[in-house]
């Protein structure tokens, strides 16, 4: 709808949401943007399942896949400038069904929270590059899948 041209002649736009550690009823504006874009980021660890009691004879997903989870940890501190408002999280772990049986695959998904462009692609290019070689470190393989949910509403600079 944008696109088409449902904004022209608006030089404004003001959003609402509810934000539980306000009082009720509070009103509060502040100039520029307030909530960040949503990128989602899926990451799927692939091995060889088999069975818990020859662990020896598969590729474990799920312990390639909770070193790459640790390893993510380090990008926000590591190379995005401290002055940059981005966040990382990892919210879903999930691998198996069964207690004694590995699985063929792992998968984690969460989101990046980010109002500057540039810092959205270094973290893209982090995440895809710690996850695809932290894996192949265990003889697996990581599919990383980035979807951006909002187009970008603000490019917000990079801090001098």
């Amino acid at each position: 709808m944008v696109e088409e041209g449902c904004m022209k002649g608006i030089d404004e736009v003001y959003g609402y949401h509810n934000i539980p550690n306000f009082d009720e009823g509070d009103i509060r504006v502040c100039e520029g943007p307030f909530f960040a874009r949503v990128t989602v980021v899926e990451i799927t660890v692939k091995g060889q399942g088999g069975h818990g009691s020859a662990p020896h004879k598969l590729r474990d997903p799920i312990t390639a896949a909770s070193m790459v989870h640790q390893a993510l940890n380090s990008i926000k501190s590591r190379n995005i400038d401290s002055r940059q408002n981005i966040v990382f999280t990892i919210c879903n772990f999930s691998a198996g069904h069964t207690f004694n049986v590995f699985p063929d695959e792992a998968i984690m998904k969460g989101t990046i929270r980010s109002y500057c462009d540039a810092t959205l692609e270094v973290m893209k290019t982090r995440i895809t590059k710690i996850a695809t070689s932290v894996a192949e470190g265990f003889d697996c393989e990581a599919v990383v899948n980035l979807i951006d949910m909002y187009p970008s509403v603000c490019n917000a600079p990079e801090p001098t």
